[in-house]
């Protein structure tokens, strides 16, 4: 990241990071298991084989975001089950009748999206191993809007063409509750 991207990233990271919408996970032994659990069935999808760059590492920063989103809201609907991912391809948020998904990203990187996306995100920052912060909801507008192939990390990643760095954390509508989430939508 350029210096000036450096220091844009972390002004607008640090105005949005909060008391209010930093939590730790209350039970981080459910984290660990179903991280312990997820690898195991992975290990053979072939996707999954191709690109097993610190998968570990990734799956509890999704399920973390997960987790943390879950507890803010006091709303239940992270889904623990292992299946084959293939069966797994719905808004993170459906169980609470709203296509909305969730990215979850460590502190100092751009989440990374779909080139083209349909439905709106919630943006989580993972602050560390169990505290995240919850940065807020971009529309799908805004996230077709402000985005840059150059913010993502992985070469094999970017070779593939299907997915970009949203950087439109500027954008980011907050919420403090479940109340407040539907009304942005």
């Amino acid at each position: 990241m350029k210096l000036v991207d450096k220091l844009i990233y972390d002004y607008l990271t640090n105005s949005l990071i909060t008391n209010e919408n930093t939590i730790t996970l209350n039970n981080i032994s459910v984290l660990d298991e179903f991280v312990k659990s997820v690898m195991v069935k992975k290990a053979t999808e072939k996707h999954h084989i191709i690109d097993s760059y610190n998968e570990a590492k990734r799956w509890r920063t999704g399920m973390g975001g997960e987790l943390a989103l879950e507890q803010f809201l006091g709303k239940n609907f992270v889904d623990l089950t292992i299946g084959d991912s293939k069966n797994y391809h719905t808004p993170d948020l459906s169980k609470l009748g709203l296509s909305v998904g969730i990215k979850t990203v460590e502190l100092g990187k751009f989440p990374i999206i779909f080139k083209n996306s349909k439905k709106p995100e919630i943006i989580i920052l993972k602050l560390n191993d169990d505290t995240f912060s919850i940065l807020g909801l971009a529309s799908a507008n805004v996230l077709n809007k402000y985005y840059d192939d150059e913010q993502i990390l992985s070469p094999s990643l970017k070779s593939r063409g299907t997915k970009t760095a949203f950087v439109g954390l500027h954008s980011l509508k907050t919420f403090k509750t479940f109340e407040d989430l539907v009304k942005l939508l």
